[in-house]
């Protein structure tokens, strides 16, 4: 009886830090930066070997394509592309190895307000693989009123151990305030715009789960410039143990 107090102090602390941990982020330009050119390289942010590292490619043009033009050193994953009217993005991914050959960058067939944005996040133990829990799921928004608030339906999540990204692309340099939704945080910077052409700007948010369930839906909203159409995105990602099946869970 007297040990029991011990074992719980020592279990406690232990469980309380193990989660997956959110890294840092990189980007190319930097926020409010300009830049029109084909490819975009991004220095990345200090990681280890078994991060997750999310890499954000956007553009000016519903129907320009994008494409890894430099792996350094990785092998990337990929989504199906997402567009609206003016604004086209893509979401790349990869396990990191623990070297980069080269910064890694992104073509595209249309070289209007060119962006890259990284995330990187790090598993409960570097043995661990990633895959997809949930895939992708695009929503396309019209011009909201104001106060220019875009939500995106949330998700419950059926593997525990968890990081849920979120997305909103528009093509105007929108300033991006007042998240809103129950285990969200804003990720990286409060907005990536660029100013190149007639502009685009890019938001993020995560939600990082220790046991399954409901993600809650995520809001965001247009601070400057409101009122622009765009589109916006939810995946959610696991951390994998080897054995474990890596069939997304859709």
């Amino acid at each position: 009886m007297k040990k029991l107090p011990i074992i719980i102090f020592l279990i406690v602390p232990y469980i309380s830090f193990c989660q997956i941990t959110y890294i840092n982020s990189a980007s190319n330009p930097a926020d409010n930066g300009t830049l029109g050119v084909t490819p975009v390289a991004v220095t990345p942010p200090t990681m280890q070997a078994g991060d997750l590292v999310l890499m954000f490619a956007y553009v000016r043009n519903t129907t320009a394509t994008m494409t890894i033009s430099v792996t350094g050193g990785q092998v990337w994953s990929e989504q199906t592309a997402l567009s609206n009217t003016n604004i086209g993005a893509k979401l790349f991914w990869c396990r990191y190895n623990g070297t980069w050959a080269a910064n890694p960058s992104v073509a595209f067939s249309n070289a209007t307000s060119t962006t890259v944005v990284m995330h990187v996040f790090r598993p409960t133990k570097p043995s661990l693989r990633w895959a997809i829990e949930a895939n992708q799921v695009e929503t396309d928004f019209v011009a909201p009123a104001n106060p220019f608030t875009v939500t995106i339906t949330g998700r419950t999540t059926r593997i525990p151990s968890s990081v849920t990204i979120a997305a909103w692309f528009t093509a105007d340099d929108n300033s991006w305030g007042t998240l809103a939704g129950t285990g969200w945080v804003v990720t990286g910077a409060a907005q990536y715009r660029n100013l190149n052409g007639t502009d685009v700007s890019g938001t993020f948010a995560h939600n990082i789960k220790t046991t399954a369930g409901a993600t809650n839906n995520v809001s965001k909203n247009q601070t400057v410039n409101g009122g622009d159409l765009g589109t916006a995105m939810i995946i959610t990602f696991f951390e994998m143990a080897h054995g474990m099946s890596a069939l997304i869970l859709d």
